[in-house]
C-alpha cells in the first residue's frame, strides 16, 4: 500500500474538519460554516462516506489532502506531510505521484523539519544537558511538572552564537534555510547567528500540531536585551494567524462552548496543566482579526484574560474593540485584584481561577463598570470623559440591538437619559466606515496618509525610532489627536500615557483599521509600510507647494512681473529637490 492509500486508510475526513471547524450532523452528513468564505448560515459540507467535503456557498471542494492545502496554504506534499505525520506513516523522500503529477519536498517541506528539529534538540537540552541547570530550576519555580514540560516540548537554547547553526548543518540545512525559517539573524557585514541565545523556548504550534516557530524567554533578565523575542516570521510562521496552545485547546473549547484567551505562553501552559483546557494566547502580538475568525469556528463565544497593568488594560480595549466591530460575542474575566495574571492565580488556588471565568461579564459593560469604578469623582465632568471614550466604541459595534443594549446600560450606569446618549452618538466622530465591507471594516485607503501613518506607528510604537524623516514630517490636517500625535513624535515624546483616554481610543481605532488588512504584521513589515507612507506624504507635500507656487507664478505673469517670477521659479526649485 503506498502512503497517500495508508494515509487515507487510518484518517478520517470528519475528524480531521473537526480539527479546525465545529461540525453538526445533517442527516448522513455534517455541516459547519465555510472556513473560505464569511457566511451566517452553514452551506460547508462534509461527506464521510464519499470521504470528500464541498462547499455549495463558495463553490470549493475536494478530499481530505484538498482541505490541508487550502487551510494550510501548502501544496500538495506537504498537505501530505502534515497528515502523513497525524497518521503515523514514514513519507519517503522522494516524489509521490498523484493524479498524473510528481509532488516532492521543496522549501516548506524544509521549514517544517528545520523547526522540527530544532523542537527536539532545544527540549533535549533542557531535560538533559547540564549547561540547562538553571533552566530547569526556574521551570521548577514555576510551578511545571516534567510532564507538561514534555507535553509542550519547552526547549532551552544554549548561550552560544552558533550551536543551532551547526547542529542543523549535521542535518544538511544550510544557514540560508535555516535563516528562512527564522531561527538565525543575519549580520551587517555578512554571515549569521544563532536567533535564540540562553532563552527558555516555547515551540509555536499550527493547528495540526507541527511546529512553525517559537517564542522564548530570557533566562537571566538583562535590561540591555528583550525579555521576550519570538522567530522572525516565515512562510510558515504568519504571527497574526496562529493561536499558542490552539493545537492542544480545540476539543476542549468545542466541549467548553468557550475559547478563553490570555496573554503569555506561561498562562496557556499554567492553565492546561492545572485542567483548564480551554486557554490559548496570540501569537507574540496583539490579538488580530484573523486569530479572532479561527477562535470562532470553535465557539462563538470568547473571553478575555488580560494582566491588570496599564500595558494589559490597554490590549483588553484593542480586542474588545475589534470583536465588537465584526460582531463577535466577547466576555472579560476579572481577577481578583492580588493576582496579576492567570499563572499567579492558579498557583494560590486554582478555584480562583475557575470562579473568575464562572463570573467574565461582557466586554463592554466590564470597560463601562472599570471605568464608573475608577472615577475619582462622579460628576458631570467624569459623566462626560466616560461616554467620550465609550460611546467611539458602540458607534462601531455591528449589531443594533447590541448598540442599543449598551446604550441602555451606559445610561443606567451614568444616570444620564438613553435620547442624550442617542444624540451625542450621532454627534461622535466615526474613524470605521458606515458602508462596511464583508468584514464589517473600512479599508486604509479610506484614511488620509497622515491617519494611516498614524495607525501603522500606535500599532508597534517601538518601529517610531527607525523610521527615516519621521520627526520631519508636519501634519496638515485639523484633527486635534492627530496634530497631538505628530507634535509629539517631533519631540521624541510619542507615549501612551500622554494621551486622554479618549485620544487612545481614537488612535487605537485609527491602528484596527489601518492593519486589519495587513497579513503580515511583523515589526518588519510594519516599518516598511511606515518608511512607504512617509515618503509618500513628503511627494504629496511636494506636489502641494508645486501647485501653489504655480498659482503665484501664473499669478505674476498676469501682472507682468518678470522679476517675481524668477524669484518664485528659484524659491520652488529650492524646495522641491
Amino acid at each position: 500500500m503506498d502512503e497517500i492509500a495508508q494515509i487515507k486508510d487510518r484518517l478520517d475526513i470528519l475528524e480531521i474538519i473537526s480539527s479546525y471547524l465545529t461540525v453538526k450532523k445533517a442527516g448522513v452528513n455534517y455541516k459547519a460554516l465555510c472556513p473560505f468564505h464569511s457566511e451566517k448560515t452553514p452551506s460547508f459540507m462534509i461527506s464521510p462516506e464519499r470521504q470528500s467535503f464541498k462547499c455549495f456557498g463558495c463553490g470549493e471542494g475536494g478530499d481530505i489532502f484538498t482541505f490541508i492545502e487550502k487551510m494550510e496554504g501548502v501544496d500538495f506534499y506537504n498537505a501530505l506531510k502534515i497528515l502523513a505525520d497525524r497518521a503515523g506513516v514514514k513519507l519517503s523522500p522522494k516524489s509521490i505521484r498523484h493524479n498524473d503529477r510528481d509532488y516532492q519536498p521543496d522549501q516548506t517541506t524544509k521549514l517544517f523539519e528545520i523547526n522540527d528539529w530544532a523542537t527536539k534538540v532545544y527540549n533535549k537540552i533542557l531535560t538533559d544537558h547540564p549547561k540547562a541547570v538553571k533552566a530547569r530550576q526556574y521551570l521548577e519555580k514555576r510551578g511545571l511538572s516534567p510532564e507538561t514540560i514534555e507535553e509542550f516540548k519547552i526547549g532551552y537554547a544554549p548561550d552560544s552564537w552558533d550551536f543551532l547553526i551547526k547542529f542543523l548543518s549535521m542535518k544538511k540545512y544550510d544557514e540560508k534555510e535555516v535563516f528562512k525559517a527564522g531561527l538565525l539573524v543575519q549580520r551587517q557585514g555578512g554571515g549569521f547567528y544563532d536567533r535564540f541565545r540562553g532563552r527558555i523556548t516555547f515551540p509555536i504550534n499550527n493547528i495540526m500540531g507541527a511546529c512553525v516557530g517559537f517564542t522564548t524567554r530570557l533566562l537571566d533578565d538583562n535590561p540591555k536585551e528583550a525579555k521576550y523575542i519570538n522567530s522572525a516570521e516565515s512562510p510558515i510562521y504568519k504571527k497574526s494567524k496562529i493561536i499558542y496552545g490552539l493545537d492542544k485547546a480545540k476539543m476542549a473549547i468545542k466541549d467548553a462552548n468557550l475559547a478563553i484567551v490570555v496573554e503569555g505562553n506561561m498562562d496557556v501552559i499554567a492553565c492546561h496543566q492545572a485542567g483548564f483546557k480551554n486557554v490559548v494566547a496570540s501569537s507574540g502580538t496583539a490579538l488580530t482579526i484573523d486569530q479572532l475568525k479561527i477562535l470562532v469556528r470553535y465557539s462563538p463565544d470568547v473571553a478575555f484574560s488580560f494582566d491588570s497593568d496599564n500595558a494589559g488594560q490597554s490590549a483588553m480595549k484593542k480586542a474588545i474593540a475589534l470583536a465588537l466591530q465584526n460582531d463577535i460575542s466577547t466576555k472579560i474575566i476579572s481577577l481578583p485584584l492580588n493576582y496579576k495574571d492567570p499563572d499567579e492565580a492558579i498557583k494560590a488556588n486554582p478555584k480562583h481561577w475557575s470562579d473568575a471565568v464562572d463570573k467574565a461579564k461582557p466586554s463592554l459593560e466590564y470597560w463601562i463598570d472599570l471605568l464608573v469604578k475608577n472615577a475619582k469623582t462622579f460628576d458631570v465632568s467624569t459623566k462626560k470623559n466616560i461616554a467620550r471614550e465609550i460611546l467611539p466604541i458602540i458607534k462601531i459595534i455591528y449589531s443594533d440591538i447590541e448598540k442599543e443594549h449598551y446604550i441602555k446600560y451606559l445610561s443606567m450606569r451614568l444616570g444620564i437619559s438613553e435620547q442624550s446618549l442617542n444624540q451625542a452618538l450621532q454627534k461622535t466622530k466615526n474613524i470605521v466606515s458606515e458602508n462596511r465591507s464583508e468584514d464589517k471594516q473600512i479599508k486604509p485607503e479610506n484614511l488620509d496618509l497622515f491617519a494611516r501613518l498614524a495607525g501603522v506607528i500606535w500599532g508597534e510604537l517601538k518601529i517610531k525610532d527607525k523610521i527615516s524623516n519621521i520627526k520631519n514630517i508636519k501634519y496638515t490636517g485639523d484633527d486635534h489627536t492627530l496634530t497631538k500625535f505628530y507634535d509629539n513624535i517631533s519631540k521624541d515624546q510619542l507615549l501612551e500615557s500622554l494621551f486622554t483616554d479618549d485620544e487612545n481610543n481614537q488612535l487605537n481605532q485609527i491602528s484596527l483599521t489601518v492593519l486589519a488588512d495587513f497579513d503580515d504584521k511583523s515589526e518588519e513589515n510594519l516599518l516598511a509600510e511606515a518608511e512607504y507612507l512617509v515618503k509618500s506624504i513628503e511627494r504629496q507635500n511636494r506636489e502641494q507647494i508645486k501647485q501653489e507656487y504655480v498659482a503665484k507664478i501664473k499669478q505674476a505673469e498676469a501682472d507682468g512681473n518678470h522679476g517675481k517670477i524668477k524669484a518664485l521659479m528659484e524659491e520652488l526649485s529650492g524646495l522641491i529637490k
